[in-house]
């Protein structure tokens, strides 16, 4: 282990995380970037699972009434959400929400290592899944929703109706353990929401046409005030959101 590996486990361990920072552009040593992320994933989650019950619910409720209010959830019509499980932004009324407001909601599942979204009509069709986290049991995943759509089966041309375009804006919720004032993410360490965007934009951008104006995807990631830090390692492939919300405020 490096005399920097070191001295980072060293002041990571013995909680001095907000006064270590990682300076953006520079590339640490492979062991120490691992061994940094792991640590403070760790920390603050445990600082997560602390909260009050209480006090979650009023953050929680903090955290609904900005995302309600944004002008990107009010233009959406597809809603690509997440069914929180433990101490995660509970998102339990936003799905209920969201399905009163008439938009089209859709919940991950995982099958091995990779994860897709599944069209849900209520909470109701919800059951225990991959390590007990709340999964659709629905038949409908997003893709094949798309493409009954016909949103993805042709190019931007003009006379393409502007109400076919709007279907097409769609909105996700990202949950995540750890981020930082410039939206970068330290997830779960499974690394399904970054194959799963990768993905995204790679599907969108084949069947956007150049302009990219028939996909339009929101990424609202949802957290905690207790998880944002001042800065994490990241890595320049690295998909931010487009907004981080938290009780207090909106990081964009």
């Amino acid at each position: 282990m490096t005399a920097e590996v070191s001295e980072w486990k060293g002041l990571l361990e013995q909680g001095q995380m907000e006064d270590c920072h990682f300076t953006c552009g520079q590339t640490p040593p492979t062991e120490a970037d691992t061994l940094s992320k792991s640590v403070i994933r760790r920390q603050i989650l445990a600082r997560r699972d602390q909260l009050e019950p209480k006090i979650k619910t009023c953050y929680d409720r903090e955290i609904r009434k900005r995302v309600f209010g944004h002008p990107a959830y009010q233009k959406t019509q597809i809603v690509l959400a997440y069914a929180s499980y433990r101490s995660e932004v509970a998102t339990t009324e936003l799905i209920r929400q969201a399905l009163a407001d008439g938009k089209y909601v859709f919940v991950p599942k995982v099958v091995g290592e990779e994860m897709e979204f599944w069209q849900i009509m209520s909470l109701e069709d919800l059951c225990s899944g991959y390590k007990g986290i709340p999964e659709p049991r629905t038949d409908i995943s997003f893709p094949k929703w798309i493409e009954k759509q016909g949103i993805w089966t042709h190019t931007v041309q003009e006379n393409i109706p502007e109400q076919q375009r709007t279907l097409c804006q769609a909105m996700m919720w990202m949950p995540g353990a750890v981020f930082d004032r410039k939206k970068h993410r330290i997830g779960y360490g499974k690394g399904f929401y970054d194959r799963y965007l990768a993905r995204w934009f790679h599907r969108a951008k084949l069947f956007s046409g150049e302009n990219g104006e028939e996909v339009s995807l929101t990424i609202m990631a949802l957290a905690y005030s207790c998880q944002v830090v001042s800065q994490l390692p990241y890595e320049g492939h690295d998909i931010l959101p487009d907004l981080v919300i938290t009780e207090t405020e909106i990081l964009t």
